[in-house]
Parts: C-alpha cells; structure tokens; sequence
C-alpha cells in the first residue's frame, strides 16, 4: 500500500485563517444561549488581544487551506491595539452586549498584566495555543520550543482558566506558580478558576 506523504511545514501565522480559529474556539469560549454573530465578535476578542505584529505567530495548514494548529507569543514589550479593535466592532452592540464585551476585555488585561509582571526581558509568553486537528498541537509545540531555545530565550509563561485544557501543561512539565479565582466571572456552584505556568526553556 502507498500513502500519500504530506509536507508539514510550521510557517508564519496568515491573518485568512482567523476565521477558522474563531469557529473551532467559539463552542468553548461562548455560551451557546448567545447570537451567533455575537458569539463571534466575543470569541474574536479573545484571539484579537492575543496576536501581536511580530515574528513570533505560528501556524501548520494543509493543502486546500485548513489550519491544523497555531500558536501566538508575545515578548514582554510587544502591545497590541486591542481598545481599537473594540471600538470598531462594536459599535452597533446592545449596551448589554457592550458590557460582556468589556468584562472580557478587563479579564484579559488584569491576567496579561499577571504574566507580565512576571516576566524578565529575555522570557517570552504564549498568547495563544489552539490546537484544530489531533497531533499537530504537540508537533508544533514542540518544534517551537526547540526554536525559542535557540534564541536565548529563558522561560515560557502562559496563563489559562478552567474552561480551557490546562491539565495539558501540568503533563508537558509546565510549572504551575498560580492558582486563583476570577471571581466576577463565578457561578452560583462554581468558581472560576484561573491559572498561570511557567516552563524552563533556557
């Protein structure tokens, strides 16, 4: 039996695949009660306040253009202009939508500024890691580990919560240095929980 051998390459993140990252998060960064165009625009915010014009978004693809997996980071200095992305996209929201919207954006920037206060200059933080199809995820992480490596960098930071898969990094030997609550975004019989880890990479 022949099988067709297909080339991997890891290669810059393509702003086209945004769309795609959006519908594959959406399910879990959403409540489903929402409209869908806004469970969109929520779900954008949050890829939107992780990617920075830098060098350093990711992504694998195959042919046909479907995006396996993609991983964003960001050094300590880098920003981005997210209150402006705001401020464009939701201009026609209801004032309660407008109000989710800025409670996301709050959550974000408090948890950033976590990180951030954390880091020195040669570490560097993962913004974004979305694995879309089984196995690309780790042989994109671990490929782009090998590379921060090699360019002195000394540890990797990242901050998650409970509605993500952050038992993940407990078992690819991540550091975990803080575990809290967010408590605005509590439920009546459950605490949101969030969490920051640290990995050696230097």
């Amino acid at each position: 039996m022949i099988r067709k051998i297909i080339k991997i390459d890891i290669v810059p993140f393509e702003k086209k695949y945004f769309s795609q990252l959006v519908d594959f998060v959406k399910p879990m960064w959403s409540f489903s009660t929402w409209e869908d165009s806004f469970r969109k625009i929520y779900t954008e915010l949050i890829l939107q306040n992780s990617f920075f014009e830098n060098n350093l978004t990711f992504q694998i693809a195959l042919p046909k253009d479907k995006l396996c997996s993609a991983m964003f980071f960001q050094n300590k200095s880098d920003k981005n202009n997210i209150s402006k992305w705001i401020d464009e996209n939701t201009k026609n929201l209801s004032k309660e939508k407008k109000q989710s919207i800025n409670l996301c954006a709050e959550y974000l920037t408090y948890m950033d500024s976590k990180v951030h206060s954390l880091m020195n200059d040669d570490d560097i933080k993962l913004s974004l890691f979305v694995s879309c199809q089984k196995g690309y995820g780790s042989l994109i992480f671990n490929e782009l580990i090998n590379r921060l490596k090699n360019q002195n960098y000394k540890n990797l930071y990242l901050w998650t919560d409970c509605e993500c898969n952050w038992q993940w990094y407990i078992k690819n030997n991540f550091t975990l240095i803080e575990e809290a609550i967010y408590p605005k975004f509590n439920e009546e019989n459950k605490l949101f929980k969030t969490y920051i880890f640290k990995k050696q990479i230097g």
